[in-house]
């Protein structure tokens, strides 16, 4: 069954379509957009034309490519950027009336539930098993808009906290200067230390977890620490980031301006700008938690998005075939 997934985050919107079955799941398109949907939204809580009409676009074009790839069914997911706005709905029923696109907005607990499917997904044997390496993790999704944490026991439901801690927004509030000045950096590192302390206690990992990461800032993180010209999902999953190298590129992106960070091999065009608040919330992530190294999954929001359709679908239909 071919199915589609578009995650319409605060930084990027990205599609995936794959071929989903019981026990297969084969990707056949990828594609990822930058269009900053959540621009100062932190400051006017609303979404500017221009940042709306660079998402509508890209939807336009992903929509094109479902329906060259067969798609069945659609699954359509707004994450913070959505939630905060004001005028969400004005961008989401344009949304539906030119494309048919049907967008739904979901909680940031919803968004870390559909995370940790497309993490499992991504970390799978490669006979499609589930792996033991969520039996007992620490799983973090940095996003443009919010920072979800999921922490896996095993035979224990997962906690998951759903943090204000978004590149773009804290780009926006926070950095001011090019290269940033000491007292940007500190403000930005104070909030981000200040969301953490609030919910330390709750997502507190056991002395034996494993510290996955997913979402643009871990994969950039990787690309850079590997030297990509060309990025390479093979090469990014599974890739393990040290904390001594996020130390290090931290120290590296604060002193560095916009110019000079585009000039750095494996950062993604369009992300010059919040990959050092990223890489900030990873640190202090690492820092306060204890962990030393991050485990690196390619998959995540979008490919969970994928599943849950399909399990949705198969559940519908044998409630069908057992109501016959």
């Amino acid at each position: 069954m071919i199915l589609a997934g578009i995650d319409i985050g605060t930084n990027s919107l990205r599609l995936l379509i794959a071929d989903t079955g019981p026990g297969y799941f084969q990707e056949l398109i990828s594609d990822r957009r930058i269009t900053r949907l959540g621009q100062d939204i932190d400051r006017c809580s609303v979404l500017t034309p221009e940042a709306m009409e660079r998402s509508f676009n890209a939807l336009v074009a992903f929509q094109k490519s479902i329906q060259q790839q067969g798609a069945r069914h659609i699954s359509a997911i707004g994450t913070s950027a959505l939630r905060k706005a004001r005028n969400a709905s004005v961008f989401i029923e344009r949304v539906r009336a030119q494309t048919g696109l049907v967008v739904n907005v979901i909680s940031g607990e919803e968004e870390a539930r559909l995370t940790l499917l497309g993490v499992e997904q991504s970390l799978s044997t490669p006979n499609g098993r589930s792996s033991n390496t969520l039996a007992d993790a620490f799983v973090m999704d940095i996003g443009g808009g919010s920072t979800e944490i999921i922490r896996t026991q095993s035979d224990k439901k997962p906690v998951i906290a759903s943090l204000s801690l978004g590149a773009v927004y804290l780009h926006d509030e926070f950095i001011k200067h090019d290269p940033p000045s000491p007292v940007d950096l500190a403000r930005l590192r104070n909030a981000v230390c200040e969301v953490l302390d609030a919910c330390t206690e709750t997502i507190q990992p056991a002395m034996n977890s494993i510290c996955i990461g997913t979402a643009g800032t871990i994969t950039s993180l990787a690309a850079i620490c590997q030297g990509l010209e060309q990025y390479d999902t093979e090469k990014i999953n599974r890739s393990v980031l040290s904390l001594e190298f996020i130390n290090t590129i931290v120290v590296k992106l604060e002193a560095s301006t916009l110019e000079e960070r585009r000039k750095i091999r494996g950062l993604e065009k369009g992300r010059e700008d919040i990959i050092l608040p990223g890489a900030i919330i990873a640190q202090e992530i690492m820092h306060r938690f204890g962990f030393f190294s991050i485990l690196v999954s390619e998959g995540g929001l979008r490919e969970g998005i994928v599943i849950d359709l399909f399990e949705r679908l198969n559940k519908d239909n044998q409630m069908r075939y057992t109501q016959i």
